[in-house]
């Protein structure tokens, strides 16, 4: 349980350290975070910010006298000061930034109401399907990383990727090397041109391997397809075990609940994106 809570609590550490890193990237890309994928429609005026919560705020103007007293500390590391400075400070220090988050709130909200009035239809549309795809992708990832917790069995391979990793190897050792050379930087160190080898493009390697596979006699192929059936009845039989001890455990709903929110994401996500493409 302690080590749980002390990886939530260095989650939100880093969480909070990226936003701080990240505020002004986010402010040069909020002019077209709305923008359909087409092009289809214009970019939106830059929308008004989030309010910071008291302890941002808190963060913001403690940061920089923390950083001067202690220039070694990590980006994490400040956070962790700082924090922990937050937890002693008294009740009128937390009520001040309280009152400020709360000020930044409501011209926020004012700001908000007034930047939605002047929205088209087909603005809101895609402000709502960015929006939607933000979510459905953050479910997706804790979906997949809550699996790998959980330590579902991995997938049935296919015959034709069994082939492929096995044969990958020796494709990338006849395949010729692409060449690249650094010129300019052999110029400037005054060292002799020397071209430098890489390796093929995974789009060559794959290009290769397909063809081979494509080419490859029915009863060369056998032995692929006898070893995928295998696999996937190990899949099955893994798969079996692990949804009773998820059962067993309370887990399973965990899992049903994350894939229940990815589909009704992907419910309101399709006729947005259908209408989009209409237009």
């Amino acid at each position: 349980m302690q080590l749980c809570r002390q990886a939530l609590i260095n989650t939100n550490i880093c969480r909070v350290a990226g936003n701080l890193a990240n505020i002004r990237q986010d402010d040069h890309h909020a002019c077209g975070f709305a923008t359909l994928k087409q092009g289809s429609t214009p970019k939106l005026p830059p929308p008004p910010k989030r309010p910071p919560t008291g302890f941002i705020l808190y963060v913001t103007d403690t940061r920089p006298n923390v950083v001067r007293q202690n220039p070694s500390l990590k980006p994490t590391e400040v956070i962790q000061a700082i924090a922990a400075k937050w937890k002693s400070a008294d009740e009128s220090t937390k009520q001040k930034y309280a009152n400020l988050s709360r000020q930044r709130r409501e011209e926020f909200l004012k700001q908000k109401e007034l930047y939605d009035s002047k929205l088209t239809a087909e603005q809101k549309d895609a402000i709502k399907e960015v929006a939607i795809e933000k979510k459905l992708k953050s479910s997706k990832k804790k979906l997949s990383e809550t699996l790998r917790q959980l330590e579902k069995p991995k997938g049935p391979r296919t015959a034709y990727v069994l082939y492929t990793t096995e044969k990958r190897s020796v494709v990338q050792d006849k395949l010729p090397k692409t060449v690249k050379g650094n010129k300019l930087v052999s110029w400037l160190l005054g060292q002799p041109q020397v071209e430098s080898t890489s390796s093929q493009a995974p789009q060559e390697v794959m290009t290769t391997l397909a063809q081979m596979w494509k080419e490859l006699p029915e009863d060369k192929k056998k032995p692929y397809y006898e070893r995928a059936e295998a696999d996937r009845a190990r899949y099955e039989s893994e798969m079996s075990a692990w949804i009773k001890k998820m059962e067993k455990e309370g887990k399973w709903e965990v899992v049903n609940d994350l894939k229940e929110d990815i589909r009704e994401l992907r419910r309101e996500h399709d006729p947005l994106k259908r209408n989009g493409s209409k237009s």
